[in-house]
């Protein structure tokens, strides 16, 4: 690994406040089948990217997780770098948004990633990103909630309300959703295949379909598919934006 390559990897940590011995980052960028000069891109686009949770810099678990999130998004092959962007942003704007509604313990979820639709969609990529870090700032800052989640904070955040077979089912629909052509114009199709894996995954843990449980998880599987589907309409609503230096 190149020095400036590593220089580039310790600024984002420091912004980020994660250890400068923690080489998570660096192992993900050695296992990359990327030339240097494009593995250099990526991390200049990851921390512009980052810039936009300035203001929330000193609040240690929320920067955890948007480290988190950048891991995530580089296990994913992207082949050009406006990929890569797009997928930083919608894989950031989901975890944040279920996070929200997990927290906040909202009932009526559909209603919520409407609001959120309306409230943010006509924002600029900065602005939108500092609205919903204000709105789930409180929950950071919640000790007892992030002791909760500290362990499970490599997967959704959403599966920890779950039990452990149901965590394993909404894994295993989370990596099926990544293999989706996922679009607006495809959600009732959409349904109705996730349906069908549903079936299958709750059919090999020997469960009932007609059981309030796999109802209850249905739903929660359900919401998986809407969560993306919103990410996208805020992703296709966001106007130009100068790059941020």
């Amino acid at each position: 690994m190149s020095d400036s390559i590593q220089q580039s990897c310790n600024k984002i940590k420091e912004f980020l406040s994660i250890p400068e011995d923690n080489t998570e980052l660096e192992a993900i960028f050695e296992e990359r089948d990327n030339t240097e000069d494009f593995k250099q891109d990526m991390l200049d686009n990851m921390y512009r990217f980052i810039q936009h949770f300035a203001m929330f810099k000193d609040i240690k678990p929320f920067m955890k997780s948007v480290f988190v999130t950048l891991k995530k998004t580089l296990e994913f092959q992207t082949q050009s770098l406006d990929d890569f962007e797009e997928l930083l942003i919608r894989n950031s704007l989901m975890r944040f948004i279920q996070e929200y509604i997990t927290y906040s313990k909202i009932s009526q979820q559909e209603k919520v990633l409407s609001l959120l639709t309306e409230s943010l969609g006509k924002l600029q990529l900065g602005p939108l990103i500092i609205n919903l870090g204000l709105l789930i700032k409180p929950m950071y800052e919640d000790n007892q909630y992030v002791e909760k989640i500290e362990e499970y904070e490599e997967i959704e955040v959403s599966y920890v309300l779950n039990s452990e077979e149901e965590i394993q089912i909404k894994k295993q629909v989370d990596k099926w959703l990544e293999t989706q052509d996922i679009s607006l114009s495809s959600q009732d199709q959409l349904e109705g295949k996730l349906e069908e894996k549903y079936n299958e995954l709750i059919s090999n843990c020997g469960l009932s379909g007609e059981s309030d449980q796999c109802k209850k998880l249905w739903e929660e599987v359900l919401e998986m598919l809407r969560m993306k589907l919103t990410v996208i309409s805020l992703m296709a609503s966001l106007p130009e934006e100068e790059e941020v230096t």
